[in-house]
């Protein structure tokens, strides 16, 4: 009973029914509180107003409120005063609609593969790695949840629906909550007419113009009605509307379900084991080719990651455990798959830097800094990105990881970052001004700093000190 059971013509197969039914009997599926007529219609005509003013869709939630697609943030949305939400769908291996961005749970989770991997039952006992000021009760929360929220709120639905075949299970919750009305945009194959989709005036969250007065007002007479955001206050003021303080008492009254998992220690393997794991990796800079060895490959590299998890799990601090750590770092496994390339050297990393092991800085610093000739042989052809891009595995977390770190060597590297060009930081990576800005107020939160990062060339780092300004206790 998965989703491949929905036929290609759009119907709902009898496969899917059964699960319908059997979500139905755990009472995740309701259409919530009945509406009045009156209800109904008062609701529908908010909606319009909505739809047919400057609407303000927030990215993923207020995700500087509380933890990205999750139902405070959502919640906070309309608190701030904004209209709605672009919201990520995908679903689990049994057929639930969870929201949840990223194509690997790994960077969010202490998890490892696809939410498709996992069913709902699986998936909500995977603990979050920063789970953001509602601790233990931030969680995954399922598309019904957040079609009844914004039903009771009028709230628009930006929906990005992150896999194809899931029209027909949307379709049915749109139904089931009449919310078509409330549907600003969608994926092309969502051809349902009635989906009205709205014009877009712009998106003001990558580069941080949210935090520019200025930059807001001459957006808002722009053509369109849209706007993607992620701070909604400063344009909820110039737009002449009410904004509260978003609630602080979790969504959910019960603790979510990674919260209560006994803590993990069902690892029989010895130190040694690990480390022979970790270390044994003669195919580090050979990928595999041809489909079966490159399921091997795979296979070994997450086992690798897993085994350096469990070492920082363990809190083995000593120098043969750095050593073993830090040479898969510098010899993190090439794969023609993205998903796999360079997972263990990431595993590797993320425990260095758990372990808080010596030196991890300077590691840091060489994997932002790497350009690596021999990744040439796994780059897919079809982006045309610098090649040091596909070693992103090692590259992206860094900065979140030494906001951890403080200290002089980790202030210069995000200095020495922040100091690139638009050139230099895209031939290295992914360009991650602001995270390398957020590191640096986090472990030199003073006055001087963010007067400093303000006077940055960049909005995105100017957006974040003021952010980091405004939001700090």
């Amino acid at each position: 009973m998965r989703i491949r059971e929905i036929t290609s013509d759009g119907k709902v197969s009898v496969g899917w029914l059964i699960i319908l039914s059997v979500l139905s009997c755990e009472g995740l599926i309701h259409g919530g509180t009945e509406e009045t007529a009156d209800q109904r219609k008062a609701r529908l005509q908010r909606v319009e107003e909505r739809r047919t003013t400057t609407h303000l869709i927030c990215h993923r939630g207020v995700c500087l409120f509380a933890h990205e697609n999750t139902m405070e943030a959502y919640r906070a949305t309309f608190e701030l005063g904004a209209d709605g939400n672009e919201i990520d769908i995908r679903a689990t291996k049994d057929g639930v609609l969870v929201c949840f961005h990223d194509d690997m749970i790994d960077h969010l989770l202490k998890g490892y593969g696809d939410v498709a991997d996992y069913t709902w039952e699986e998936l909500r006992k995977i603990p979050f790695r920063e789970p953001g000021k509602f601790r233990e009760y931030c969680r995954i929360p399922t598309l019904r949840e957040v079609c009844e929220l914004h039903r009771d709120r009028a709230g628009l639905m930006f929906l990005d629906v992150k896999r194809t075949g899931l029209v027909p299970a949307v379709t049915l919750l749109l139904d089931e909550f009449d919310l078509w009305d409330h549907v600003i945009q969608a994926p092309p194959e969502y051809t349902d007419p009635r989906i009205r989709r709205t014009k877009i005036k712009g998106g003001v969250y990558l580069d941080r113009t949210e935090m520019d007065e200025a930059a807001i007002a001459a957006l808002l007479p722009q053509p369109g009605e849209r706007i993607l955001i992620e701070y909604p206050q400063i344009a909820v003021k110039l737009l002449g509307r009410k904004s509260q303080e978003p609630i602080a008492t979790p969504f959910h009254s019960e603790p979510s379900l990674w919260s209560q998992q006994p803590p993990r220690n069902d690892d029989p393997r010895s130190v040694e084991e690990l480390l022979r794991v970790v270390s044994e990796a003669p195919d580090w800079n050979h990928p595999a080719r041809g489909a079966e060895a490159e399921t091997a490959s795979a296979e070994r590299i997450l086992a690798r990651a897993k085994a350096a998890d469990e070492l920082a799990r363990r809190q083995m601090k000593n120098a043969e455990v750095f050593a073993v750590l830090e040479r898969r770092v510098r010899e993190r496994t090439l794969h023609r798959n993205w998903r796999y390339c360079g997972l263990d050297g990431s595993a590797a990393l993320r425990a260095l830097v758990e372990l808080r092991a010596p030196q991890v800085v300077e590691l840091a610093r060489f994997c932002v800094w790497r350009d690596d000739p021999a990744v040439a042989t796994v780059q897919n052809p079809e982006y045309k990105n610098p090649r040091a891009w596909t070693d992103f595995r090692t590259k992206i977390p860094v900065f979140s990881l030494l906001r951890g770190i403080p200290g002089a060597e980790t202030e210069k590297l995000c200095r020495d970052y922040l100091a690139l060009s638009d050139e230099e930081a895209k031939r290295i990576g992914v360009t991650q001004f602001e995270e390398a800005a957020r590191c640096l107020l986090t472990n030199s939160p003073e006055p001087g700093t963010i007067r400093e990062l303000e006077q940055h060339r960049l909005s995105v780092v100017r957006g974040r000190a003021k952010l980091f300004e405004l939001l700090s206790p």
